[in-house]
């Protein structure tokens, strides 16, 4: 996976998937955590950012997608369990195979071992009522660029 450590700091390399479904987005958290995030994970070498979304929400979910579009291109400087993280991120728009399977309404387990996330389908008519990272997301969900836009998200106040 593309991730690099340095003393406290990680730069990390991801891509996530904007999953919209009947008015409602398809959120994740690692279960514990306060705030909520679209799924998607970190790419490895050699991997189109597009694909490591049919990987890691197959890994994630066992459930196959399409990826429409890229939405997204994110520059993002953040901490998280004591680490400051720069990361890049591609964030797409995709469609589950079958959205149906995953209950509206009610938090879901993700099948991956080796970590403990929590899903959910959020409205987004709900999303300014949830603690949302990155923030630009409450209201970039519910305006969806149609054509990729360029955000630089800084909450470590660096750069």
């Amino acid at each position: 996976m593309l991730k690099f450590d340095q003393g406290s700091a990680r730069f990390n390399f991801r891509s996530v998937a904007v999953v919209i479904h009947d008015n409602h987005v398809l959120l994740h958290r690692a279960v514990g955590d306060p705030f909520w995030a679209l799924p998607g994970g970190r790419v490895e070498f050699f991997e189109n950012s597009d694909a490591t979304l049919n990987r890691e929400l197959l890994e994630e979910l066992g459930v196959e997608i399409v990826v429409k579009r890229h939405l997204w291109y994110v520059e993002n400087f953040f901490e998280y369990s004591n680490k400051q993280y720069h990361e890049i991120a591609n964030y797409f728009l995709a469609q589950l195979s079958e959205p149906n399977q995953f209950p509206m309404g009610a938090v879901f387990c993700g099948i991956e071992e080796e970590v403990d996330l929590e899903f959910k389908w959020c409205s987004l008519t709900d999303l300014s009522s949830i603690e949302l990272k990155p923030t630009f997301l409450q209201h970039g969900l519910v305006n969806l660029p149609m054509e990729t836009k360029f955000i630089k998200v800084n909450e470590l106040n660096v750069g």
